[in-house]
């Protein structure tokens, strides 16, 4: 692809994430194949109890986390670097923030309440922070300027099927499939049984939005 050869041209493109669904998206899908990949060392560990007014934020805040860890990774790196950061959370109809559920007994709950707990959706909220790194810029005042950091955030919405019976989120529970990921379910793949529609990107919800990201990204060449 022209686009992806322009970026790349001028930018390394990192991902800085451990997540396989998101190496996907910019590998298979905005075409990134030599794509670099540094997990960030942000502790992702924010106090959600101070969000509960605006849960978005702990979102946004979470991946300008990954972003400031990445910062220090940058200093002696020679070459331009565009850096991907990015946190996916799940917020119900109460503004819960769900997270990877760590075990069945939680993401047995998490389904459960998902599909029969309300008909109102679930927001699943992915914050992505840019990290435009250039190791020779300068500003008029001749002012170090080597990295800039753009933010957004998408969200997408999830409708659960109340009428999907109980034995059906029990098998899912035990393939074990969803524990690694927010609120406990990949809407990708065996878990779309439970979903009534999604409205949205699809990829946001799998764990990076696809249009805005590549949007994004572009707008840097």
């Amino acid at each position: 692809m022209q686009c992806v050869d322009k970026i790349c041209s001028e930018y390394k493109v990192v991902l800085a994430s451990t997540s396989p669904r998101r190496y996907e998206i910019m590998h298979d899908n905005m075409g990134f194949k030599d794509l670099l990949v540094i997990p960030p060392t942000f502790e992702e560990n924010l106090d959600k109890s101070q969000y509960a007014d605006n849960p978005i934020q702990y979102v946004v805040d979470t991946s300008y986390g990954k972003a400031q860890c990445m910062l220090s990774e940058l200093q002696d790196v020679k070459e331009k670097r565009l850096v991907v950061c990015a946190d996916t959370v799940v917020l119900d109809w109460d503004n819960i923030i769900y997270e990877k559920p760590g075990n069945k007994e939680r993401q047995l709950a998490n389904l459960k309440r998902f599909c029969y707990g309300s008909q109102k959706p679930l927001r699943v909220v992915t914050a992505v922070t840019i990290i435009k790194w250039d190791p020779n810029a300068i500003d008029d005042g001749n002012k170090s300027m080597k990295h800039q950091i753009h933010q957004f955030h998408e969200t997408s919405e999830v409708y659960f099927d109340s009428t999907v019976p109980e034995q059906v989120i029990q098998d899912y529970v035990y393939s074990e499939d969803g524990l690694q990921v927010a609120g406990g379910f990949k809407v990708q793949g065996y878990s779309g049984i439970l979903i009534d529609r999604i409205e949205g990107d699809y990829f946001n919800i799998v764990g990076l939005p696809l249009n805005r990201t590549f949007k994004e990204l572009l707008s840097y060449v």
